[in-house]
């Protein structure tokens, strides 16, 4: 599995690389509105964050490819009255396909794979790890807007459906808790 996947990351470099006549670096950062699964599971949304760095390949003016380097916070709330939350902390790398419709604005698609880097129970009086309880990888589809506001700043909004279940442990009672993320972000073009 390592091999494909230095396989793939290899020929996406190359392609664009080949492809692409300029090449925008960036930062961003912003907002989450995270839960896990669906609403009869007793999760409710939690505010969280997102900070990272962007790559977009440019191979027309009306079409792109971007890959981003992120850390996320997401998981859900279980209680907030109590500020009872999952808290779970991910390093999520998508690839979009970008396709600018009207000036400055796009829509973007693609996939995108994330590497759990500690998942911790949270409230206000203690903090107890579950990362042994919790799957490491995780893959979501994203779809989203983004506005580039001029020529250095930015503006998105994205969704993250995930798809692996990241608690392998109820698979007996066929309850599949999977990151459900909409992000609001900022940016800034190099």
């Amino acid at each position: 599995m390592k091999k494909l996947s230095i396989l793939i990351i290899t020929s996406f470099f190359i392609f664009t690389n080949s492809y692409s006549q300029e090449v925008e670096f960036g930062v961003k950062a912003g907002m989450n509105v995270a839960t896990l699964g669906s609403a009869d599971l007793g999760f409710l949304p939690r505010i969280a964050y997102h900070i990272g760095g962007t790559a977009e390949f440019i191979t027309t003016p009306f079409f792109s490819i971007q890959t981003e380097l992120v850390y996320s916070l997401q998981g859900a709330a279980l209680d907030r009255s109590q500020n009872i939350y999952l808290n779970y902390h991910y390093l999520n790398v998508p690839l979009l396909a970008k396709a600018y419709f009207y000036e400055d604005a796009c829509f973007e698609i693609g996939m995108q794979y994330g590497y759990m880097l500690k998942a911790v129970d949270k409230s206000y009086y203690y903090g107890q790890s579950r990362s042994g309880n919790v799957t490491k990888s995780d893959f979501a589809a994203v779809f989203g807007l983004s506005y580039k506001l001029d020529e250095q700043f930015n503006f998105g909004l994205r969704y993250n459906l995930g798809f692996t279940n990241t608690s392998p442990q109820d698979i007996v009672y066929e309850k599949r808790y999977t990151n459900k993320v909409l992000q609001i972000s900022f940016g800034y073009i190099f």
